[in-house]
């Protein structure tokens, strides 16, 4: 692979080099330029056929991957969009993969589940949040929703011996969710793949981990809140790949629209909002609450990304009613569709689009240090020099104003 011609652009990521020492024979194993799908797959199959377990080939590939990342970010040769398109190729890919391998595992033992009419019951993996909208950061967790579309049983046989043999399907899913969860977030000697959130499902950590269609649909109905339509809006059906598209998957559609998006003006949502925006604020005052270092947080402190996010989001739930046009996950994407329907002027777009892109390439500069999963700028003025020097701003005055 031809490294950047200029060291110094990596020199402050402590976290490339680990990957470096570490990995160095392996570094050759992804061809040159930005990751996708395909030859991630292709990185995972050869790390498998040296020996490594899937969980394990799917986490050096993560290592593997970042470095990368940041070797073409620091130095100028990826913009954000291509750094989290790579981000969500290796989150898709290694949840199409943890599917495949847990449901042959759970089939084995329990048969495969079915509808009590005797058809395929099915799970899909929905990706939440920034996964959903493929903007995930390269320190990211991600949110997903397992929805499962019949109730019954597996066809395995009840007289089997204990552990195997007939389970209902919402155990068989659960069990599967479960699985996958393991086999990409705990942590091994090769670090973990992703860290996997279930709080966004319906009823949160009290809920079950996967959950019918229908079940979904009465949710919605009876107890669905406001800032759920927040976090539907960016849902996006990821496992398996050949689900996405299918009769399920369009069923799936036709019950999260109309509780995202209203058909007529919802006035009554707007106190709900300031709600939402006030809690986001003070959770944000909190963490800095004798902490001022945690003042500049990129992503959560006033005028940060979440409260960009925020402003599009909020235009899209009230007005994507009426212009199905707003229905788009990405934030710059919306940013563009809010002007075309006159609901912002072209220069709040632009500014807000600017500010959005430079400060998620300083969120990845952060997160390149140690790889930790957070957005508060460093207080050590060498690696504040760093991230400076890598965004062209001649010291780390320039970039804290």
């Amino acid at each position: 692979m031809t490294r950047i011609e200029n060291p110094a652009a990596l020199a402050g990521t402590r976290f490339v080099q680990r990957i470096r020492r570490r990995y160095a024979a392996e570094l050759d194993l992804l061809p040159p330029g930005l990751p996708t799908e395909t030859r991630l797959l292709q990185l995972t199959r050869s790390l498998q056929s040296r020996g490594l377990t899937l969980g394990a080939a799917l986490r050096v590939a993560r290592q593997l991957t970042l470095e990368r990342l940041a070797t073409l970010d620091c130095s100028g040769q990826a913009d954000v969009a291509q750094v989290t398109g790579a981000m969500t190729h290796l989150a898709e890919m290694a949840l199409e993969l943890a599917y495949a391998d847990c449901y042959a595992s759970l089939k084995a033992l329990h048969g495969e589940p079915r509808s009590t009419t005797g058809l395929p019951a099915r799970l899909l993996v929905l990706g939440m949040g920034k996964l959903g909208a493929r903007e995930l950061n390269v320190s990211s967790d991600i949110d997903l929703i397992y929805i499962y579309d019949q109730d019954g049983d597996t066809a395995g046989d009840e007289s089997a011996i204990p552990g195997r043999g007939r389970i209902s399907n919402q155990e068989f899913f659960a069990r599967m969710v479960r699985g996958m969860a393991a086999l990409l977030s705990e942590t091994t000697e090769h670090g973990f793949v992703f860290r996997v959130d279930l709080a966004l499902r319906p009823n949160g950590n009290s809920g079950p981990p996967a959950l019918s269609l229908g079940a979904l649909e009465e949710y919605f109905h009876v107890q669905g809140r406001e800032w759920e339509r927040f976090a539907w809006l960016k849902s996006r059906v990821l496992a398996p790949m050949g689900a996405v598209g299918s009769p399920m998957a369009l069923q799936l559609r036709a019950v999260v629209l109309p509780f995202v998006f209203r058909r007529y003006l919802d006035y009554s949502v707007f106190d709900a909002l300031r709600v939402l925006h006030r809690q986001i604020r003070e959770h944000a005052a909190k963490r800095s609450a004798g902490r001022p270092e945690r003042s500049n947080d990129v992503k959560l402190s006033r005028g940060g990304i979440r409260e960009i996010e925020f402003t599009v989001q909020l235009l899209q739930v009230v007005r994507g009613g009426q212009f199905p046009d707003l229905r788009t996950r990405p934030t710059v994407s919306a940013l563009q569709r809010l002007v075309q329907a006159g609901l912002m002027p072209p220069a709040i777009a632009q500014a807000l689009t600017e500010a959005y892109l430079f400060l998620r390439r300083v969120e990845h500069r952060i997160q390149y240090l140690d790889d930790q999963q957070t957005h508060v700028l460093p207080t050590d003025e060498a690696d504040l020099q760093w991230i400076a020097q890598t965004l062209a701003l001649p010291d780390s005055g320039a970039l804290l104003r």
